[in-house]
């Protein structure tokens, strides 16, 4: 952390603590304030048996159990990752007052969103003029979809502050030689092999560590020791799955790209079907058993219209990733229905709503000019610059990874530390543009009179 910051000095520690202040107040009025509707339901719901599951019957499993009407027999599966679950049966095993799973879970959740807020500041003062870094700390600490997300038991703080604190490593500069290099290229792995166990997809995103690096040498480092480090912490959980008889419940993948496939996220033009078709579709329920079945379904509905799925695909489903309103749940910046929150009832969470969700789209726009511009010439000046490329193979990920699958706000939340550092990039840029203009010497100095002065 100490290599991250520079010259760890007074002034940025607290910076450092101001930023995580901030991030604590915020999420823990919205934890405080916010009434949730049937908060375990759904996604949450499965975490929570799948933990409890594994607790009281020794099986990973989001069987409801003895806890249906009737009761269900509990077989194992793996459709649910296994990040949060560990932790919420971690706790279950502590603590004998399961009605307080959520409430603790919530404060973790402030915790984490502190963190991460904390991270992105380490990572954005080591490549960032230090007032822009501290805007980045705070675009985090006080986003309203950061914030949200607090009050859930789902999986997306936990990944948030794993986002930032890869950020955060990759600032540290690079050992030259030793074990203190492998362990630097082996921690990135390990950073993103705990975030596959929350978000599966971005084990997809360890082989892309390497792109962040300028030299060959630490590219092939990054590489190696990256997908190593990553290899070895999902390693257990896929041979649990290839040794065990899964429960046959169907693919989440497979569900998740059925999903995805509907063009406007509706079925046969009807509005009310808006944004789950699945619901209403008739072979969704046999195409979701196996991924093989799902493709096959998809390609039939690009065959049927290519040019409109192609439209679909490459750009109107980015629209749904990255707009203010998130369609998976409640809308706005819930996924879970609310019967009140602060940014309804509190002047100076209206404000900061407000605020966000007025540039929401222009700082989005910033970010993919960003996200560009530190791949340009001048971009790759200083080795540090690693922080921003990373930032920017996060953002070219989300997007890329998402294409086949359903996407909405919900899922790129995790990259929205890194968004917010990469929309500073243009505006960090043109001040200094603007800077170089104002103070740019005359190329001759003139005399009094006018003329320019003899040699």
């Amino acid at each position: 952390m100490v290599e991250a910051l520079g010259k760890l000095t007074r002034s940025k520690i607290l910076l450092a603590l101001l930023v995580g202040f901030c991030a604590l107040y915020v999420r823990a009025v919205a934890v405080q304030t916010t009434a949730v509707d049937q908060p375990l339901r759904v996604d949450a719901r499965e975490y929570y048996l799948s933990a409890y599951n594994l607790v009281h019957h020794g099986i990973y499993s989001r069987s409801a159990g003895d806890q249906a009407d009737p009761p269900q027999a509990v077989r194992p599966d793996a459709y649910r990752p296994p990040g949060l679950p560990l932790l919420i049966a971690a706790f279950l095993a502590m603590s004998p007052d399961e009605q307080m799973t959520l409430p603790f879970f919530q404060v973790v959740n402030v915790l984490a969103g502190a963190g991460a807020s904390v991270a992105l500041f380490i990572a954005a003062a080591a490549v960032l003029p230090l007032p822009a870094a501290v805007a980045a700390g705070l675009l985090t600490a006080a986003s309203p979809h950061l914030t949200a997300i607090s009050v859930y038991l789902l999986t997306e703080p936990f990944a948030i502050l794993l986002v930032a604190g890869l950020l955060m490593v990759t600032a540290r500069a690079v050992p030259a030689k030793g074990p203190g290099r492998a362990a630097y290229f082996l921690a990135l792995g390990i950073i993103v092999g705990l975030l596959a166990l929350f978000r599966p997809i971005f084990i997809a995103f360890a082989p892309l560590l390497c792109l962040a690096f300028e030299s060959r040498r630490d590219r092939l480092a990054a590489l190696v020791a990256g997908c190593i480090g990553a290899a070895c912490v999902v390693a257990p959980w896929m041979i649990r799955n290839a040794l065990l008889p899964l429960d046959d419940q169907g693919s989440l993948i497979a569900a998740t790209m059925l999903d995805g496939s509907y063009r406007g996220y509706v079925i046969n033009d009807d509005p009310r079907t808006f944004p789950y078709p699945r619901f209403t579709d008739p072979i969704f329920e046999t195409a979701r058993q196996s991924v093989m079945l799902a493709l096959s379904e998809v390609w039939a509905r690009i065959t049927a219209d290519p040019p409109g799925m192609a439209r679909w695909y490459v750009l109107e489903k980015a629209a749904y990733l990255l707009q203010w309103d998130n369609v998976d749940g409640a809308g706005d910046v819930f996924v879970y229905p609310v019967l009140d929150s602060p940014f309804a009832s509190r002047p100076a969470f209206r404000i900061i709503h407000t605020l966000y969700a007025s540039t929401h789209n222009l700082m989005m726009l910033l970010a993919t000019i960003g996200s560009i511009l530190v791949w340009t010439r001048s971009g790759r000046a200083s080795p540090r610059m690693r922080v921003l490329r990373m930032a920017s193979l996060l953002l070219i990920f989300l997007y890329t990874a998402h294409v086949p699958f359903f996407a909405a706000t919900r899922y790129a939340l995790p990259v929205f530390p890194a968004l917010y550092l990469l929309c500073l990039i243009p505006l960090v840029r043109l001040c200094r543009i603007v800077k170089e203009v104002l103070t740019r010497p005359t190329s001759q100095t003139l005399t009094p009179t006018g003329t320019a002065p003899a040699d």
